[in-house]
């Protein structure tokens, strides 16, 4: 039975102190592997240990939960989101999520196992300590790997110049640091270290801070400004023997006080104004907040809020939200957020106030611990806590959590739980009593395998296998025919990644159809899409997005009346979004109704007439229907080189059999670029076109006399133009 008990301990401490290292993964042969590699490792390992735990828990007294007023707000929490997400307007999505995020209540579960888990395995102030400097270890193996970034060494999988590790996102890398930073300083204030590991503990502090900088994440690096400046006041007023600490608080204090004038003083220096990181903070204001998504998406999530006040809309469904308010001034920025881009906003939209208050509830229990009255920390690592939990609220107010962050702030939860229920006893009957052993091996134990095993295969085996289908399915090259025998074994898998793979799908099928491939191979692609995306939209027949891309994938098809009714399908869902309405007038186009497409296209540039692409899609609307007095007046709001570079105006011009404004256009160009083949191209067309062969043959001449090189491509021109 102790070699059992035993055994079990270890399997669950060795998957606990795998989770700190779940960063590193990044499969290569999956979609999405900086999310989907992480999330799906996180689960698999909550799995096994709790699994583990169940059994060890009834094997040994010690182990079982003990209940505290974070536990009961972790469970709170854990309730409320799955009644809203079975509630919710998708609710498999809203339970599953997708390859992209990896979160839905999935992973809302395994973060309440994981925090059940740890609370309960590590027990005492040393546990965490062991377990916090092996967070710790990985942090600083994750902040050389950032070095690598900086020197090139390492590609920046964002792109740019900021460093993103191993996240493929600046941000996340970001809150992470921060974290860590706080994690080191609280290490450092611990008076029973020695002082070798303080200095230590600094100096990686000071690291990660130079990273974290070089992720020019200014949510991030403002909170963990403020959390040091609310650290350091806390000490200053709380601190009484510690003077050494004190005085060295009012430093910070100071230091940031006038490192931050002095930058505000400096911020319209050319010094600043040409730092890649600097320059991000110097434009910090009212005035570009104004240009952000955040500006015109949080007054959305409001109204979605107040629609649905009680439970919300389940988890990944602000698409709903952002779709049915969209804000036409959002023309230049994202068109399908998914996320509110503030985490208090995206409770309030996912569990309404039920979810929000029990979202809320984990701070509150969590700042309740730390300062009450029989903590057994000190003042400096309850100031220091403090400052990492108001510093990660601070970033939550402009991004989104990930798996990783959530996994540290549910780390935190249980450390607290842990180190406050230490000494507390239970006299409830299971937390004392003894099983036998036949219980345990003839009954747990089986169960708990049996469990482990078919939830590890549900949860994760067919999505892992549909992820890793789907990837191949995108990237095989040269044999069509395969590229079409992984998507259908794709879909035979049946997970919840099906949404992302119908995506992928269309894409696919509409290269195909601009490629040289049989017309075999693009109509069993044309069919077997088209099945997928009506199946889609019949399981959600209400999401914008879906119907937009069928509208989209036939009107590249020519089903122009099929892509109608899809489209005004999603007008219906989202009345105010222009580019519906331009996707919609192109229908129109295809089907030769020009009235109507003008009438779409005006609807669009009404919307919001400051946009250009409005004005631009509604000249060529005018275009079409030679409506002289709104094309005069819309042009005149155009920049000219706008309207002599844009495609679409000189394809209506050419449509409409208008030649002589179509060379004019064409040699406006040749003047700004004399050299340009394709326009020397398309000019000799327009000429041969109108019965000015000559003039074309005269133009591809003089392209081959300066170009050797073109000569026999252009004597097949001339021979094409003499030809008709």
């Amino acid at each position: 039975m102790q070699m059992t008990k035993n055994v079990i301990k270890y399997l669950v401490l060795a998957g606990l102190f795998a989770v700190p290292f779940i960063v590193f993964i990044i499969p290569s042969g999956m979609f999405f592997p900086f999310i989907s590699g992480k999330g799906f490792t996180f689960r698999i390992i909550i799995e096994i240990i709790f699994g583990a735990f169940v059994v060890l828990a009834f094997l040994d007294a010690q182990y079982r939960p003990k209940f505290s007023w974070i536990t009961k707000s972790v469970l709170f929490f854990t309730l409320a989101i799955l009644v809203a997400d079975l509630f919710s307007v998708n609710s498999y999505k809203s339970l599953w999520s997708n390859y992209e995020r990896m979160e839905g209540f999935v992973l809302i579960a395994h973060l309440a196992l994981y925090y059940i888990v740890a609370s309960s395995v590590f027990r005492n102030l040393k546990n965490w300590n062991t377990f916090f400097n092996v967070s710790i270890i990985s942090s600083v193996l994750l902040s050389f790997y950032g070095v690598l970034q900086l020197a090139r060494k390492i590609t920046i999988n964002q792109g740019g110049v900021r460093v993103d590790g191993t996240f493929g996102n600046a941000t996340y890398f970001a809150i992470y640091l921060v974290i860590h930073i706080f994690l080191c300083l609280y290490m450092l204030v611990d008076s029973s270290k020695p002082k070798w590991q303080k200095w230590l503990y600094g100096l990686i502090a000071l690291f990660e801070a130079v990273i974290l900088y070089y992720t020019a994440t200014r949510g991030a690096i403002l909170g963990l400004i403020g959390g040091l400046v609310l650290a350091a006041i806390l000490i200053v007023w709380k601190e009484k023997e510690n003077l050494l600490l004190k005085k060295i608080s009012y430093g910070v204090i100071i230091f940031i006080v006038i490192f931050s004038g002095l930058f505000v003083s400096l911020r319209n220096t050319s010094f600043v104004k040409n730092s890649p990181v600097l320059s991000r903070f110097s434009s910090l204001g009212p005035e570009e907040l104004k240009t952000q998504g955040r500006y015109f998406v949080w007054p959305m999530a409001i109204k979605g809020f107040l629609e649905k006040p009680i439970l919300g809309w389940g988890q990944e469904s602000f698409n709903f939200v952002f779709n049915k308010y969209y804000d036409p001034r959002m023309y230049n920025q994202e068109q399908w957020f998914d996320r509110t881009h503030d985490v208090f906003l995206d409770w309030l939209i996912a569990g309404g106030l039920v979810g929000f208050l029990a979202y809320a509830s984990m701070y509150f229990a969590l700042f309740y611990y730390i300062w009450r009255k029989k903590s057994t920390l000190s003042i400096p690592a309850k100031s220091v806590l403090t400052g990492m939990i108001s510093a990660y609220i601070f970033h939550n107010i402009f991004v989104f959590d990930n798996l990783i962050s959530y996994i540290l702030f549910f780390s935190i939860l249980a450390f607290v739980h842990s180190i406050s229920s230490e000494n507390e006893v239970s006299t409830k009957k299971f937390y004392t009593k003894i099983f036998s052993n036949d219980v345990i091996h003839y009954i747990v134990l089986p169960v708990a395998v049996v469990a482990t095993c078919t939830a590890i295969y549900f949860v994760n085996v067919p999505a892992i296998e549909e992820n890793k289908a789907l990837i191949q399915a995108i990237t095989t090259q040269g044999d069509l025919e395969k590229n079409f025998t992984l998507f259908k074994k794709v879909f035979d898998y049946n997970s919840f990644g099906n949404s992302e793979a119908v995506e992928q799908l269309l894409q696919v099928t509409s290269q195909i159809y601009s490629s040289q491939a049989p017309d075999s191979v693009k109509q069993e692609f044309y069919d077997f899409s088209k099945t997928k995306i009506e199946e889609k939209i019949n399981q959600t027949p209400t999401d914008a997005r879906y119907l937009v891309f069928a509208g989209s994938f036939f009107n590249r098809f020519g089903q122009f009346d099929l892509a109608i009714q899809y489209l005004e399908r999603a007008i219906k869902e989202s009345t105010n979004k222009q580019t519906i309405y331009f996707e919609l007038g192109s229908s129109y186009l295809g089907k030769g109704d020009r009235a109507k497409a003008f009438e779409t296209f005006k609807k669009a540039y009404d919307l919001e007439p400051d946009s250009q692409e409005s004005k631009i899609i509604y000249a060529v609307g005018a275009i079409y229907t030679q409506n002289n007095s709104v094309l005069n007046q819309i042009i005149k709001t155009i920049d000219q080189n706008t309207l002599i570079g844009d495609n679409r105006i000189i394809k209506a011009y050419a449509d409409i059999g208008d030649y002589t404004t179509v060379i004019n256009i064409l040699n406006a160009r040749l003047q700004k670029n004399p050299t340009d083949k394709n326009n020397r191209l398309s000019l000799a067309s327009v000429y041969s076109t109108i019965g000015q062969k000559q003039k074309a043959i005269d133009i591809i001449q003089a392209m081959i006399k300066e170009n050797p090189n073109f000569k026999d491509e252009g004597e097949g021109y001339i021979k094409q133009i003499q030809s008709q």
